[in-house]
């Protein structure tokens, strides 16, 4: 069953042609998983979605407790147990022609649950290779890097050109050359005994799972920060990890470089490390209180 602008319909249900989603990537969207039957970390999600609704300026968009109901509604119909919730809108059907906004006044916003995603357990038990990618990663002052927008084509490619170097994620850099985030991935790293990740304003997203591992070293008394990570800093770091909503959090165990001649730039990680670890299991200890599930999902 699919959630679409206020009623379940069958899995044929469509969209408009003329759908800013599909004309110009003009929405937003949220992805999450479901752990024994409950959305886990909804209420994150659901902030993050009314936050990116107010940056792109949508009009008459659905309100928070409309998307309670949707997705409630959506649950009783499916009852899954473990599965991928998906939550979208755009800014719907141009009605009038070129990119201005008062061109659609009624948004498309949609619900569906999509199969769970599953991890290999070297993902967790022996990490992640990460390919340092050529491609820019925006600025705010360009896109609301903060929100899961739908003008995703830079990820895409990055991600296509890391797989084609066989890696599991790419890694990208911003404009200043200080390390952003993953194609799909928030990006932590131990420097010098601190947890490091990359500042909002540097142009990462306000990742859900980020934001519940700072809280989590905060908890644990883990000495961490929100500060720019030059390049030329991965080299001094001991440990990198990764972080979204459906992985949680995987170990780094290397990252290749742009040019095959160059050296590593990160070449003497522990994966997964001892922050890593503890990391995990206090994310894993979460998920058990809040959804009463193991984590994670393996294949």
């Amino acid at each position: 069953m699919i959630w679409i602008d206020g009623q379940l319909r069958g899995c044929d249900a469509t969209v408009s042609v003329f759908d800013r989603g599909l004309l110009y990537g003009d929405g937003l969207f949220e992805t999450m998983p479901i752990y024994a039957g409950r959305p886990f970390l909804l209420d994150d999600h659901l902030a993050r979605l009314m936050r990116g609704t107010q940056a792109l300026r949508i009009a008459n968009a659905p309100s928070l407790e409309d998307w309670r109901a949707a997705v409630s509604t959506l649950l009783d119909a499916e009852r899954p147990d473990c599965a991928t919730l998906r939550l979208w809108i755009t800014r719907g059907v141009n009605t009038g022609s070129g990119l201005a906004c008062s061109a659609a006044t009624r948004p498309t916003w949609i619900a569906a649950c999509l199969p769970a995603r599953r991890y290999d357990a070297r993902v967790y038990g022996e990490g992640m290779v990460l390919a340092l990618s050529a491609r820019e990663h925006a600025m705010p002052s360009q896109l609301p890097t903060a929100s899961k927008h739908a003008n995703y084509l830079a990820s895409i490619l990055a991600f296509d050109d890391a797989q084609a170097a066989g890696a599991d994620e790419a890694l990208l850099c911003n404009p200043h050359g200080r390390v952003c985030e993953g194609a799909f991935s928030n990006l932590f790293a131990v420097l010098d005994g601190v947890l490091v990740t990359p500042p909002l304003d540097e142009g990462p997203l306000a990742g859900t799972a980020r934001a519940r591992l700072l809280a989590l070293a905060a908890a644990s008394g883990i000495a961490h920060a929100e500060a720019p990570i030059p390049l030329s800093r991965l080299v001094d770091a001991s440990e990198l990890m990764l972080s979204n909503a459906l992985i949680g959090i995987a170990p780094v165990r290397q990252v290749l470089p742009r040019d095959p001649a160059d050296p590593d730039p990160a070449p003497n990680l522990r994966s997964p490390g001892p922050v890593a670890r503890h990391l995990a299991s206090e994310y894993a200890a979460l998920v058990a209180r809040e959804t009463g599930a193991t984590w994670p999902l393996l294949a």
